[in-house]
């Protein structure tokens, strides 16, 4: 194997190189970004516009329209700061990212266990982690991402634990607070219960993953009693899901693009105070609803053409021809290789809560709105099953694939 050097690399200076690497790619794409002024062109979610909020820096805002972790962690860090820094986010946004890859190796690793080149398939793939483009490109804007995919990998790092009651019970209620970084993550503890489920059935108490569910509503329900107490409605996690549904049900970008400014003209002439999200939220879900139930064959049709979008291998406009054109060939590659690994990994019963969550997000996503910045959760994992296809490319007819036993 050309590559078996990898694995000679003392662990600890492995994992440091790819921190380090990653940070620094981070860093360079922060200088160009700033350079360029993108957070001012591309914009934020009112993330940061809720810390201020909190802290009496900024005008009021009602502050369940996102999932509240995230703001959480802000209003700390501009806390220990003693005012708002919004480059400070972004470093740690960064730092969050780098991470990731470390996070993702050390979960591959142990994912595998002792299978032939498990050490050197997560090294391969925490390197990959540390330039793909997507993961480096929303690593350090003001938004959820990169703070919610180191959550995302940590909890799939718990995963790996034996199960028992009360390890099922805890992986739950860590899940239920990742969900709180970000809301799509909400409703992913039923296909997972299941996935656990099915892979251990035919081992002793495999019942006891019905707990994860017993445990991820522990998180929501709190913040939900809060909002209750607060705003005098039970919001589990937040209120911009029916918003956002409307906004990306069609197939016409154009019409996503004006949707925002006729969604805001129609709420208003129904009646509607536009700066109540509550209210909004609800009458887009269910204006949602009643298009699903008058047009199901046209509904049907935009469900199917959103998965197709969701796994697009190009990026829309602002990004010039050219940045397209490269990037719709780098995921083209990343998806055919992250395919022929997949296969290569098929039998491998570990990975069946990643199974379950390319098919949950795929699904949620089909629905919901659907965006590149929306895969970002499985990027890692595709990065993951592209160096285990890329192994399987280069090993020579005597070596075993990564996934063989």
């Amino acid at each position: 194997m050309r590559l078996a050097f990898v694995e000679k690399i003392e662990g600890r200076r492995w994992w440091t190189g790819v921190f380090l690497a990653a940070l620094a790619a981070r860093l360079l794409w922060l200088a160009i970004w700033e350079a360029k002024g993108l957070s001012a062109r591309l914009g934020f979610d009112p993330y940061l516009t809720i810390a201020l909020y909190w802290h009496g820096w900024g005008p009021q805002w009602l502050d369940v329209t996102h999932p509240p972790l995230f703001p959480m962690w802000i209003y700390l860090l501009f806390g220990v700061l003693g005012r708002p820094w919004w480059l400070a986010v972004q470093l740690a946004n960064g730092l969050f990212s780098a991470a990731s890859c470390v996070a993702l190796g050390f979960w591959a690793e142990g994912a595998l266990g002792e299978r032939p080149q498990a050490r050197l398939l997560a090294r391969l793939a925490g390197l990959w982690a540390a330039f793909d483009p997507l993961l480096v490109f929303f690593s350090i804007q003001l938004q959820s991402e990169p703070f919610f995919v180191f959550l995302e990998l940590l909890f799939f790092l718990a995963l790996l634990r034996r199960p028992s009651a009360l390890c099922a019970f805890g992986v739950g209620v860590f899940g239920g607070l990742v969900s709180l970084a970000r809301s799509v993550f909400g409703l992913f503890a039923a296909p997972l219960s299941i996935a656990l489920w099915w892979r251990d059935r035919k081992a002793p108490r495999a019942w006891l993953w019905v707990l994860v569910c017993a445990g991820w509503v522990l998180a929501p329900a709190l913040w939900g009693a809060r909002n209750k107490a607060r705003h005098g409605t039970f919001i589990p996690l937040a209120i911009n899901g029916g918003w956002n549904l409307w906004e990306g049900f069609t197939l016409d970008r154009d019409e996503v693009r004006r949707r925002p400014l006729e969604m805001s003209q129609e709420a208003a002439a129904a009646g509607l105070d536009t700066r109540d999200a509550i209210a909004c939220g609800e009458y887009f879900a269910a204006k949602t609803k009643a298009f699903v139930r008058e047009h199901p064959l046209s509904a049907a049709k935009i469900v199917a053409g959103k998965f197709f979008l969701y796994w697009r291998p190009w990026p829309y406009d602002p990004h010039q021809r050219g940045v397209r054109a490269a990037l719709s060939v780098y995921f083209t590659v990343l998806f055919v290789l992250a395919a022929l690994g997949a296969w290569t990994l098929k039998d491998c019963p570990v990975l069946a809560p990643v199974w379950a969550l390319f098919l949950y997000l795929s699904a949620l996503h089909s629905v919901f709105f659907t965006s590149l910045r929306y895969r970002s959760p499985l990027e890692p994992f595709l990065c993951f099953f592209a160096a285990a296809g890329l192994l399987r490319l280069l090993r020579r007819p005597a070596d075993a694939p990564p996934g063989d036993a």
